[in-house]
């Protein structure tokens, strides 16, 4: 984390220029090209940093977004049981799927969806991060052939294995999506405590959810993001119309409920000085407006017998121009 002198608290990540300059340019450019999208962490610019010595290393400081919510992963981790509500599993679900479908629209991969990967701000709102092995796909056959990723979360197609070449289309995103929402559900992804779980992803059949209390259509939704072949997983843009998101509750009542979460959890205090001072006015002031308007409405409901049309329409204009803050 780091201050700037305008946005104040953002994040920044160092990329080592000497080590690998090409991945680290790689992730500014996909950065630049996609963090216009309200689910992906903005990017505010990078900043070079020259080699000390002869014994250090070039690197480059690439300012983000501060996302104070914390990861995914430690939400599942710091949540009594380790289990989140169905409805902030969907929304989250929800919101990465509308960053993938704006980036496998442009023929991209992410090549690293997982629950350290995707951030939370202070109000709830869920933002992709790390674009370090994103990778743009083969304009003529839509394919990716190098492997990368994190192993637990990663695609059987994507992982090479006993010298097998691999090859790959956007769909391998939509598979570490449905493994993330299995961490969400159980506290941890499937073979979590087992050391070579790329061998299990490729020779067993599809994870599924230990428990049977989640709803059907929690199960369905799994399903179509965890199918072994390709083909038959849905797209981001698929998966949007699963009933598993399009019922979801309304957003504002999500964010609210994980907001509140976060704020127990993290301890934060209400904001103190003259940034406290001027919500706390601005909350009164609400309130007040709120009882002034009830109480000019009971007025004119008391007098509405007694006017005349012309009045009455004047009252109603009244309420209707009264201000809201």
């Amino acid at each position: 984390m780091g201050r700037h002198h305008r946005l104040g608290k953002v994040a920044v990540k160092i990329g080592n220029i000497s080590l690998d300059e090409e991945s680290v340019c790689r992730e500014v450019n996909f950065l630049r090209q996609f963090s216009g999208h309200k689910n992906v962490a903005s990017f505010y610019g990078a900043y070079y940093q020259a080699p000390l010595s002869d014994t250090t290393s070039e690197k480059l400081e690439i300012v983000l977004e501060y996302c104070r919510g914390g990861s995914l992963y430690d939400l599942i981790k710091n949540t009594k049981g380790q289990s989140l509500k169905e409805t902030w599993i969907g929304y989250v679900c929800r919101e990465v799927l509308q960053a993938l479908s704006n980036i496998h629209r442009h023929r991209a991969v992410h090549r690293d969806i997982k629950s350290p990967n995707i951030m939370l701000t202070k109000e709830g709102k869920v933002k992709l991060i790390d674009f370090g092995l994103c990778w743009d796909l083969d304009p003529q056959t839509g394919k990716c052939k190098e492997s990368g990723g994190t192993a637990h979360w990663m695609a059987p197609e994507a992982i090479r294995w006993k010298g097998r070449k691999v090859e790959y289309d956007a769909k391998c995103d939509i598979w570490s999506l449905g493994i993330t929402a299995i961490e969400m559900a159980e506290g941890a992804t499937p073979y979590a405590d087992q050391k070579y779980a790329s061998d299990l992803i490729i020779n067993n059949n599809s994870p599924q959810l230990k428990s049977n209390t989640w709803s059907q259509n929690v199960v369905s939704f799994l399903e179509l993001c965890l199918k072994k072949e390709p083909s038959e997983r849905w797209s981001a843009d698929e998966l949007l119309q699963h009933p598993f998101i399009t019922k979801l509750p309304p957003t504002r009542t999500i964010r609210a409920e994980i907001t509140e979460h976060l704020w127990a959890l993290h301890n934060w205090r209400p904001k103190k000085g003259l940034k406290g001072a001027a919500h706390r006015a601005m909350k009164q002031l609400k309130g007040a407006t709120h009882r002034a308007m009830k109480h000019l409405q009971r007025v004119c409901d008391i007098c509405a017998h007694e006017t005349s049309p012309e009045q009455k329409v004047a009252q109603q204009m009244a309420l209707g121009g009264f201000p809201c803050f």
